[in-house]
């Protein structure tokens, strides 16, 4: 027996999500831990990852490479490159979502370093690869157009129509890629996103019958990729839930009602979880408001001289882990601290 969907306008919050708009980009507060949502989610961000060295390892196609010295100077110390840099027979580069995993990697330190010391590190990487001179200047043609578009993606207005917006992102992808370089980096999110775009307007198409909908989007999943089926399944869980929180939020959901509807969803227990980490968001954006505040106070102060503005700014972070400066930071780099 098919198990009940969900009954929420939460969708529309999902097809958000995978827009690919946030891959690279310092997103506004949000959640502090929101991995911690499902046992789904921690599955989902620890997608199985290979690993080899060196120029051979790229050839062959292996898809992580242990991180050269000037990928290791900062939050990426220790860790693995993800993605990978694959050739064709004739030796020239290929445009394919291991590439774009590769440049979200090093995109990952925005909020650390500006964008021009991260194409400095990827081309220490492509270097480190021992790639040849032509392969590694596609490569940084290719991330420089990533970059721009990505750039251009989060400066797109909402209509406020779904399918309107997500129309607007595959153009935006087209024109600014082509529509090979766009399908190869954006293929799978843009089509994950319009089969979203057309489960929610069954989802809202009054004339439907409750049979005839289930019928409908029955048909309409059934169109999917079984591997792409299965690969999201695992992380389904986790989006329906943050867009179920999101949803409640805009509704402004008290905290009974809040808990009513998440223990209908997930059960209890998850429900209190999900409330645990709702008390840590609000703790998060108030902490984050008085540091916007503080800032701003800072900065707007024209006694202070070079120095000591920088050393005040130095102490406000200090109320923050070393992670959390990295995101206070990134958000501050973005324009998207609250407002003072």
């Amino acid at each position: 027996m098919r198990a009940p969907r969900p009954r929420t306008t939460a969708v529309a919050v999902l097809a958000i999500a995978v827009l690919g708009v946030w891959l690279a980009w310092p997103r506004a507060p949000s959640r502090p831990a929101a991995a911690a949502r499902t046992g789904s989610a921690a599955s989902a961000a620890g997608a199985a990852r290979a690993s080899g060295e060196g120029a051979a390892a790229a050839l062959r196609g292996v898809p992580v490479v242990t991180a050269p010295a000037a990928a290791r100077a900062d939050s990426l110390r220790g860790t693995q490159v993800d993605g990978a840099v694959h050739l064709d027979a004739a030796g020239r580069a290929i445009a394919d979502r291991d590439l774009r995993r590769l440049f979200d990697y090093f995109l990952a330190r925005l909020g650390e370093r500006d964008v021009t010391a991260i194409r400095a590190d990827l081309v220490a990487h492509l270097d480190h690869l021992g790639l040849p001179v032509a392969v590694r200047e596609q490569v940084l043609d290719w991330f420089d157009a990533y970059v721009a578009t990505e750039r251009a993606a989060t400066a797109l207005p909402r209509s406020g129509d779904l399918a309107t917006d997500l129309a607007r992102l595959r153009d935006l992808h087209v024109e600014r890629l082509g529509s090979a370089l766009a399908d190869a980096f954006y293929g799978a999110d843009d089509a994950y996103a319009a089969y979203t775009a057309q489960r929610l307007a069954l989802e809202h198409d009054a004339t439907l019958s409750p049979a005839e909908r289930s019928a409908r989007l029955d048909a309409l999943e059934e169109q999917r990729d079984p591997a792409q089926r299965s690969d999201e399944r695992a992380s389904t869980d986790f989006q329906l839930a943050v867009a179920q929180t999101d949803q409640l939020t805009a509704e402004a959901a008290d905290a009974s009602t809040r808990h009513e509807a998440r223990a209908a969803l997930w059960g209890e227990a998850a429900a209190r979880r999900l409330a645990a980490l709702d008390e840590a968001e609000a703790r998060w954006n108030a902490r984050l408001a008085d540091y916007a505040r503080g800032r701003a106070a800072v900065l707007g102060d024209r006694g202070l001289d070079a120095a000591q503005r920088a050393a005040q700014l130095q102490a406000l972070l200090a109320e923050f882990s070393e992670p959390e400066r990295r995101r206070v930071l990134a958000l501050a780099e973005a324009g998207l601290l609250p407002a003072p």
